[in-house]
């Protein structure tokens, strides 16, 4: 099993990063260092990076990577919805650069007891933050049908969600799911074989958004990035699914038309043929990036910023 998760678009974000200059910079999904090696690796000593994280596993798998950079990286295990309360006592000073990477990483991925994969038997966990009380298996238990139907089908986007939520709440209910493969087999029996593999996977995703919260919370460490960020600083955006893509691309928006930011890549990057080759769980990646031109001011307490669309309504086209 490997240990390092390969990052996603690495040369792209960090290119774009530097290009604004600075002295500090967040990565606020360090997960196991990738990004954050690279951008230490390419600036010069007097450069800081200050890495967040919910995983205990990943923080100290990053840790042992970036000991080499010394005093220039600071770990923090916490979430971006808490960004400020975590860099405040640091005062790191002007801020120049703010990275998101979203999503779960391949070291999670990878760790059957994690129970984040739907191919491996292992508890149905699914929490980034280990010490958080709520799991997945918890959510199955508790859920009613309605409130099944509205994670598979808003979270996951799933067509048979309304079949799937039945099927569930009726089985949780004469016994409950425990593991990973009790619910992807339990799926499988349920939907026609062709359509299993896309719908666990929506399934999972729907169920993991849900425990951890993901995507309220990116609507929160998006604007508590924005506030921490130095005039002229960069925001680097990198999502896997169209729900945390969407809420990225309208956040920008809202803040882009008020005059508060520009859009430094209007069409989001992607990678490469020869990256999607060597790493195929790049294939949905999308970068986008924002230089900030102003502060936000009063009159716009962010009440725009805070009813930000999370959802679609199920078959809404997706542009980019």
């Amino acid at each position: 099993m490997s240990t390092i998760h390969i990052p996603v678009l690495s040369k792209e974000t960090i290119e774009v990063l530097l290009e604004g200059g600075g002295k500090a910079y967040i990565d606020c999904t360090v997960g196991t260092g990738g990004h954050s090696h690279g951008l230490l690796s390419q600036t010069p000593e007097d450069v800081v990076v200050i890495g967040i994280d919910k995983d205990e596993q990943s923080l100290e798998i990053a840790k042992d990577r970036l000991k080499a950079f010394g005093k220039r990286v600071t770990l923090l295990k916490g979430g971006y919805e808490e960004l400020d309360k975590l860099v405040k006592p640091i005062e790191p000073g002007p801020v120049s650069g703010i990275l998101f990477d979203l999503g779960m990483s391949s070291f999670q991925l990878d760790e059957p007891e994690r129970g984040f994969s739907f191919r491996d038997d292992g508890p149905l966990d699914m929490r980034f933050d280990k010490s958080q009380d709520f799991t997945a298996e918890k959510l199955l238990a508790t859920y009613s049908q309605e409130k099944l139907l509205y994670l598979f089908m808003k979270f996951g986007e799933e067509k048979w969600s309304r079949r799937l939520s039945r099927v569930i709440f009726e089985r949780k209910e004469r016994k409950p799911f425990k593991t990973t493969v009790e619910l992807s087999d339990f799926v499988r029996r349920n939907i026609p074989r062709r359509a299993a593999h896309k719908t666990l996977a929506r399934v999972f995703q729907a169920i993991r958004i849900t425990v951890n919260s993901e995507l309220e919370n990116l609507k929160r460490g998006l604007i508590r990035a924005f506030d921490l960020l130095d005039i002229d600083g960069r925001i680097t955006v990198i999502s896997y699914h169209s729900l945390e893509d969407r809420i990225t691309k309208n956040f920008f928006r809202i803040l882009k038309n008020a005059g508060f930011l520009k859009v430094i890549n209007p069409r989001c990057a992607r990678p490469s043929k020869t990256e999607r080759m060597k790493n195929r769980r790049s294939r949905s990646a999308r970068l986008r990036v924002i230089r900030k031109i102003s502060e936000i001011t009063e009159e716009m307490t962010p009440k725009e910023i805070e009813e930000l669309e999370v959802e679609k309504e199920l078959g809404e086209e997706e542009n980019d």
